[in-house]
């Protein structure tokens, strides 16, 4: 079959799902999302316009549920824990 087409017989195909749950699971994954995105090198800037773009799904989820405030915080909290200190400007 070739690459760009989706085989639904195949046990190794990448399939994403989505999990019900009445428990609020944002701030988990939005530090997930940045932790990830920091482990591949992105810096603060380039993690935040990922939460801007609407193909990263999630992640624009995020931001339209929670804010940008939200993602700026998360963002700084996991950059400190990393020993770096981010300090946001005023513009968009």
């Amino acid at each position: 079959m070739p690459k760009d087409e989706f085989d639904f017989d195949d046990p190794l195909e990448l399939n994403g799902v989505q999990i019900a749950s009445a428990e609020d699971t944002t701030d988990a994954m939005t530090e997930c999302f940045v932790e990830e995105f920091i482990r591949l090198g992105h810096n603060d800037r380039q993690i935040l316009a990922l939460f801007r773009n609407p193909h990263y799904l999630g992640m624009h989820m995020v931001l339209q549920n929670r804010g940008e405030p939200f993602v700026r915080e998360v963002i700084a909290e996991v950059f400190a824990r990393r020993g770096r200190t981010i300090t946001w400007s005023n513009e968009p």
